[in-house]
């Protein structure tokens, strides 16, 4: 089991920048972690891995991975009477997936898995249609 410690992960600018994302509270079988660098805690990127055993009569190790990147909305920087208002999410852009792997998948066959799924994350055709929102035809 590996250890609950901070993840580094670069972002997807043109110079990509390295976000540190700290331990958060674990609960259960859910490990969180937060991007506090921005300083506004409604406004922390955030990353859930809840990795579940096999339970009653399932044998399925399903492992959820959802990540959440708020957006805040913009402000004046003060109001008439010179007080600036309290940020606000206006929005939250999300990513959540799950694998699902039956307890007797071989050790080839989970390596297979996670290559295929980095593989077709990393692959052109879901960066335009996520990017730029193009559409496959």
């Amino acid at each position: 089991m590996p250890a609950v410690t901070p993840l580094t992960i670069n972002d997807g600018q043109a110079t990509p920048v390295a976000h540190t994302f700290g331990v958060g509270p674990l609960i259960g079988t859910k490990a969180q972690y937060y991007d506090r660098s921005g300083g506004v805690s409604i406004g922390y990127p955030n990353i859930m891995i809840d990795a579940a055993q096999p339970s009653g009569r399932s044998n399925l190790f399903k492992t959820r991975v959802k990540i959440v990147v708020p957006v805040l909305e913009v402000v004046n920087a003060s109001t008439y009477n010179g007080i600036t208002p309290a940020p606000t999410k206006a929005y939250d852009l999300t990513f959540d997936g799950v694998f699902i792997i039956p307890a007797r998948a071989a050790l080839a066959q989970r390596k297979d898995l996670l290559a295929y799924v980095k593989n077709t994350l990393a692959n052109a055709v879901i960066s335009a249609v996520v990017e730029t929102q193009e559409t496959i035809y």
